[in-house]
């Protein structure tokens, strides 16, 4: 015998759950959106080569391989006056002390001067002026090349 109740008991049992076998992506999708921002924090907390400067804009640059050497000798000025050498801050005193001993470890006798093109003239000078102290005249200037199309 046909009842109300009954018709919507069955038609609840027809929209019943369904069992489906399936993988849940959403684990694997937090993983890697949490990869993802390691990632972009550490990148961003050590820009290239350990430390940061605008480089001054030139037609006439030429790309210098031996600069991206492990052992290489870059000297940067940060645009706040901040010296580092290699990918260490340092006292600005102590760098013809450290060009000394890394030309006694085998470096290439070339310092890699890298300058933030907002930095002031004077921070520059007295680094290239320490360089030099260092015993190493040959310092080249890093710059980024211009493509013009």
């Amino acid at each position: 015998m046909w009842s109300p109740s009954r018709a919507a008991k069955e038609r609840i049992a027809k929209r019943g759950v369904r069992k489906r076998a399936g993988i849940d992506y959403w684990p694997t999708l937090g993983v890697a959106i949490l990869m993802l921002i390691i990632v972009m924090l550490v990148e961003g907390s050590t820009p290239h080569h350990g430390v940061y400067a605008d480089l001054a804009l030139t037609k006439e640059a030429v790309r210098q391989p031996k600069a991206v050497r492990e052992d290489a000798m870059r000297v940067t000025v940060t645009r706040d006056g901040s010296v580092y050498f290699r990918n260490a801050k340092i006292d600005p005193s102590d760098l013809p002390h450290l060009i000394r001993q890394a030309v006694k470890e085998g470096a290439e006798r070339k310092v890699y001067l890298i300058v933030d093109s907002r930095g002031k003239y004077r921070d520059a000078k007295v680094v290239y002026d320490l360089i030099a102290e260092g015993g190493v005249r040959e310092i080249c200037l890093i710059a980024e090349k211009i493509v013009l199309h």
